[in-house]
């Protein structure tokens, strides 16, 4: 379990718990819990764990994608050879300080072959 999961199942027990912990004291002390309050109750835990759980879906995408672009130019990467990657070290790390992109190098290298 991911730590953005185990904090979100954290957090959706301790919600939980404390409203146990409300509907028993109450049952305890005697005290009269009408029903629109335990539903309001209810509804409001019910409404923090949807907003919990749904806040870490967006987050989950972007590092999806993050992981797939990732593993896209690790394949491009390990196809290079030595020489080839010695030759993209070299023109990234260019004296004059212009930045290059990837882009660039691979179509100036398509063009002189």
């Amino acid at each position: 379990m991911d730590s953005n999961n185990l904090s979100r199942t954290l957090s959706t027990v301790t919600i939980w718990a404390a409203l146990a912990i409300l509907g028993v004291t109450a049952m305890l002390t005697g005290t009269q819990v009408d029903f629109i309050m335990a539903a309001v109750a209810i509804g409001a835990g019910m409404m923090a764990t949807i907003v919990i759980w749904e806040s870490g879906k967006e987050a989950g995408k972007d590092q999806a994608e993050k992981a797939k672009r990732r593993g896209r130019l690790d394949q491009m990467l390990d196809r290079l050879n030595e020489d080839e990657l010695t030759e993209l070290r070299s023109r990234l790390i260019e004296s004059d300080g212009e930045q290059v992109t990837l882009d660039d190098l691979l179509t100036e290298r398509r063009r002189a072959k």
